[in-house]
């Protein structure tokens, strides 16, 4: 059993072997009982089952830490996450931790544009490495000192984990204004 924080739920997972795999956005208490299901099925072997979720509220992690103390005969669990603070500190103590990240390869080019913009605040699989990688794109192109400013200061919110949502707002809205005042000129 170990807890692996990652950033590539999909690359670690082909990295690996595994019998079962329980992936969600959110890991609930009905999720618990489906792994329960899969992993009170008796087995000669040894099978592994992984656990992997953005997030996991505070009953189903309670639920996990009781299944993880007294696991079924031949189950080994794999538990991923994106963080280790979307883990209780009681389950991180209990398990193995290990760090697996990837680099992530952004493969478009993106435009400076208000129409692009909203397409990446949709996105909701965005993240802080990948918007990073757009500012610095930008940052080369041929842009007015306050939007240089801007994408600046949106480096610093990403590094303060500010919400990614809300930088590409700021960074709309300072493009959004810029190119409406220089229609007025």
């Amino acid at each position: 059993m170990k807890i692996v924080i990652t950033n590539d739920f999909e690359k670690f997972l082909n990295e690996i072997s595994y019998d079962e795999v329980l992936i969600r956005d959110e890991f609930k208490m009905e999720d618990v009982q489906t792994l329960k299901e899969f992993s009170y099925l008796t087995s000669d072997k040894v099978k592994t089952i992984v656990v992997a979720a953005n997030k996991f509220n505070l009953y189903s992690q309670n639920a996990l830490l009781k299944l993880f103390e007294e696991p079924p005969k031949n189950i080994d669990f794999i538990l991923l996450a994106p963080s280790k603070y979307a883990l209780l500190d009681t389950i991180k103590s209990r398990l193995p931790l290990e760090i697996k990240n990837y680099k992530k390869v952004l493969k478009r080019e993106i435009k400076l544009n208000n129409e692009e913009i909203l397409k990446l605040m949709k996105n909701r699989d965005l993240t802080k490495e990948e918007l990073k990688v757009i500012i610095y794109s930008i940052l080369n192109e041929n842009l007015d000192e306050e939007v240089l400013e801007t994408l600046n200061k949106a480096i610093l919110m990403i590094e303060r984990n500010i919400n990614l949502k809300a930088i590409l707002s700021l960074i709309y809205l300072k493009i959004k204004v810029n190119n409406e005042s220089n229609q007025i000129k």
